[in-house]
């Protein structure tokens, strides 16, 4: 079939990729993990295109993978079969931003930090704030329900989408939500949409709400001699009026490997955990009282001093050491592979503690930091430039063990990276055959083709 001339009446030449060189970006993501190369990559530029180019590929039964900018972490945006790409980075406008109703309506492409940026300059905040904000694109986040650090007070991106528009795998275009924020009028199809990884259908729109813009922001480091320690401390700030916007776990190698990557930037002390903790609000006052109220709470756990950031300039500096964590990760190794667990708060020493176990056992490093203040844990397993063959060869029994732990701790497989292709196989972990059965007929009423994002998600049948 010659698809170039199959989507020419709907897209011209230059929107139509199809050149070897041009298509590598797209046969991957921020896995690195490549399966093949799409026969073409399509970049629409409005609904209707796309819903033209999705009618056109279900009447010809060619298989479409739905993309946005490629951050994702679980090759939920790779093909696996001869597939078409079909990208909305083109779809990058902010539609309208509505102080009134304190709404953002924006097309999928946009990057969700130049979101966050403009609804600021209205006064206004969108909170969730994945690590690659930078990079990531707001449908993205909506199609892998990302979360952030902020989540522990603000909730995921679930939590703010009010409205979406959506074009099913044969071309029909729907829309769930608007501007309300309580809606009780038929089954929640928006929420289903959610988290749904480009399994359903595409999202053209999406209707984002947002808060009044917090005045002021106060962040606190705090290092402890142990990692129970420091899951006391978050939980005993949990529990208190506190009310932290960011609680941020790093064990004591991923903090080191950010100062060696920074350069000794990283103003850290001994200690094998440290907690990044953000408190804001509108009132200096009484956030300097919440401030010494965590600080009261967490002495009798912890010797060392705490360091206070209280202005634009200090606080980069603290923040800018978790945000490389990522980078520093990869520096130091040639290959890695990450899981992003959650479990009960409580359970989280546990968890770590069955990590390192199993890096003693395999002798392969494994490095883990996350959001304590929700129990997400982000666990590295780094191959080095010394590994002698032990990462290759038990990688697998690693990622099971993690993974079993994480559920048999009363967690699940992920908190905000999504399932895609690398975690598929361990559904049965956490659902029953009836509950999977349910899930596939689910996505045989969107898709009875199977021809959406094939192979994600659910083991093969």
């Amino acid at each position: 079939m010659d698809l170039i001339k199959l989507f020419s009446d709907i897209l011209p030449a230059v929107r139509i990729i199809s050149k070897d060189d041009l298509l590598e970006k797209y046969s991957t993501d921020e896995s690195l993990i490549h399966f093949s190369q799409p026969l073409i990559a399509l970049l629409p530029k409005s609904t209707e295109e796309i819903s033209k180019i999705l009618k056109t590929a279900y009447d010809n039964d060619v298989t479409i993978v739905p993309r946005g900018l490629g951050t994702g972490l679980s090759g939920g945006a790779i093909p696996v079969k001869p597939s078409v790409i079909v990208s909305t980075e083109l779809m990058n406008n902010i539609i309208e931003i509505d102080r009134e109703n304190m709404m953002v309506v924006t097309e999928p492409g946009v990057i969700t930090g130049e979101l966050q940026r403009a609804v600021e300059s209205a006064g206004l905040f969108y909170p969730p704030d994945p690590a690659s904000l930078d990079s990531c694109s707001i449908g993205g986040n909506v199609a892998e329900s990302s979360g952030g650090p902020s989540a522990v007070k603000y909730g995921t991106t679930r939590d703010y989408v009010r409205g979406i528009e959506f074009v099913t795998p044969n071309g029909t275009v729907m829309n769930f939500g608007g501007k309300v924020r309580k809606d009780a009028t038929g089954y929640n199809i928006k929420d289903l949409l959610i988290g749904s990884e480009g399994t359903l259908g595409i999202i053209t729109k999406l209707t984002l709400s947002l808060i009044p813009l917090p005045k002021f922001k106060y962040d606190m480091l705090i290092a402890f001699d142990s990692i129970d320690a420091a899951v006391k401390g978050v939980i005993e700030i949990l529990k208190s009026s506190i009310k932290p916007s960011t609680i941020e776990f790093m064990e004591k190698r991923a903090i080191e490997a950010a100062k060696e990557f920074l350069g000794n930037e990283m103003p850290v002390q001994r200690g094998e955990a440290h907690l990044l903790i953000r408190l804001d609000g509108d009132n200096v006052d009484e956030i300097e009282e919440r401030m010494l109220s965590a600080s009261e709470l967490v002495k009798r756990l912890t010797l060392h001093e705490i360091l206070v950031a209280e202005n634009a300039a200090q606080q980069e500096k603290l923040w800018k050491g978790r945000r490389s964590l990522h980078d520093a990760m990869m520096e130091m190794s040639v290959k890695r592979e990450r899981e992003d667990v959650v479990v009960p708060i409580s359970r989280l020493p546990e968890l770590i503690m069955e990590v390192h176990k199993l890096e003693e056992k395999f002798n392969v490093p494994i490095i883990s930091f996350g959001h304590a203040g929700d129990g997400n844990v982000h666990i590295n397993i780094i191959k080095t430039k010394g590994d002698t063959g032990e990462f290759d060869r038990y990688i697998n029994e690693i990622n099971t063990g993690i993974l079993e732990t994480a559920v048999k701790l009363g967690g699940k497989l992920s908190g905000e990276h999504g399932i895609g292709l690398f975690k598929k196989e361990f559904m049965h972990l956490v659902f029953t055959k009836e509950e999977m059965r349910l899930q596939r007929e689910i996505k045989r009423v969107f898709d009875p083709k199977n021809l959406f994002n094939p192979e994600k998600m659910f083991p093969n049948e």
